[in-house]
Parts: C-alpha cells; structure tokens; sequence
C-alpha cells in the first residue's frame, strides 16, 4: 500500500512576471502536525493554493499520493452575504463524497451534528453565518472541513482573528487527527508557539528554506534565514528559543 503523502516537486508559481514561490521540494506526512511558517508576502498560501490545485503552477509538480485533502481557507475568504445558515454550511463538507445532485441523507446530518457537538456549535446551527461571531465561523468552516473524513487537513492561518477559546478547542482537535494518522498542515504566524504546536516545520521566504522536524531545524539561524535580520519577530522568536533552551538544560 502506498504511503499517504504530499509531494511538491519544484514548484513554482509566478504571477505574470512576479515569482511568489520558486522551486519548492518539499514532503508532508500524515500522523504529523506541520507548520508553514514565512514572513507575510512570503508565499505561504500560495504554496497551499497551488499545492491544492485552487490556483495554477508555472512550474514543478505536486504528488497526493492517493491522498484525500480537505481544505479550510481564512475566513476573510468566505461569502458572508450568502444566505445560509451553520447546519447548511457544515453539510457542505459532504460535497465530495455524495456531488452536487444527491440529497443529504439521515447519516451525513447525524455526523455533521456529532461534529458540531464536538466543536461547540450546535446550538447555533439555525443561525445564518453572517449572525455569528468570528470564533464561531472558524469552527463551523473546519467543522465543514472535518465532513470530508480526508487524509490531509490544510488550513490557512487558522488561529488569525478568533478568541482564546476557540485557539484552544482547535489546537485540541488538530492533535487529535495527527493522533489518529491524519495529516494536518497550518499556514501559520505566531512564532512564539510553534514548538508547543508543531512536530514539523516549512519554513519559506519564496524559496524553502529550512523543513524537518521542529526540533531540529527551527532554531534562530534558520529564523534569521527565513524573516531577515531586522524583524520584530525575529527577535522575540529567537529570545524565546533561548528561554526555553536556557530551561532544558
């Protein structure tokens, strides 16, 4: 049986004249929680938006393997002026697997409710999406994602905008699906938790730059090498890198 995998073979996206991305190699593995890290501008949703075939590559390849992807996007990307309501837009996530034609069965209602219940919602599952707070939005559009039961789940920036106990709910689910050999990837900006978060790490800036395990490659070098020497960032990520190091040894 071949081995649930991701596989970007130079990729290289370019818009008109600008590259974004250029010649990415780089493999993601299920039963793992990986983090893509990158300065804003750094092509980070565009690696995960042409790795998932939403926007087109100029160059490279990408390998699923067999894998199934489910794929959450920001919120700022969904219609919230469309009328629907929670329910509607966590059922959804059966697209994939029962097509635009067939009608929601008994089944794909009772999962999309267990799965509500899991993250919280289900009380406001009436409520139109525009009603509810961004917390709230952020659980329902992984819950849709959860429907799909894929392999891989990618999610851009999922943390961004919501309060602290939906990060914390979220957090909690995604080891969950890595502990249950599911493969989850998240575009992500904190760099003060990515060792709490994270079993591995892409880091890029256009190029890739470092990729393995966390503890192994994200460190201050390779900090410096993907955000530049001048960035607040960068400073408070390497101080941090060097408290918790000072508190190992």
């Amino acid at each position: 049986m071949t081995k649930k995998r991701i596989e970007l073979e130079n990729l290289s996206i370019y818009y008109g004249k600008r590259c974004a991305i250029w010649d990415i190699n780089v493999e993601f593995q299920t039963h793992s929680l990986t983090g893509i890290l990158g300065p804003n501008g750094s092509g980070k949703s565009t690696m995960v938006q042409g790795m998932l075939g939403l926007i087109p590559i100029t160059s490279g390849s990408v390998r699923l393997h067999g894998s199934t992807v489910a794929y959450v996007p920001q919120k700022k990307e969904i219609d919230l002026d469309f009328p629907i309501s929670v329910f509607e837009l966590v059922l959804m996530g059966a697209y994939s697997r029962l097509g635009w034609l067939k009608w929601y069965n008994k089944r794909e209602k009772t999962r999309a409710l267990e799965i509500m219940e899991r993250l919280g919602i289900s009380a406001i599952k009436q409520r139109q999406i525009q009603e509810i707070s961004g917390g709230q939005l952020q659980r329902a559009i992984v819950a849709r994602a959860l429907m799909q039961d894929a392999d891989f789940f990618v999610l851009d920036e999922p943390f961004t905008g919501i309060d602290f106990a939906t990060e914390k709910l979220l957090l909690s689910l995604f080891k969950e699906l890595r502990d249950a050999k599911k493969g989850v990837i998240l575009v992500h900006h904190d760099l003060t938790n990515v060792e709490e978060i994270f079993d591995h790490v892409v880091m890029v800036n256009s190029r890739l730059v470092e990729a393995g395990p966390t503890k192994q490659v994200f460190n201050p070098e390779s900090i410096r090498k993907t955000y530049g020497e001048k960035n607040s960032l960068l400073e408070e990520a390497s101080h941090l890198f060097e408290k918790v190091q000072r508190g190992k040894s």
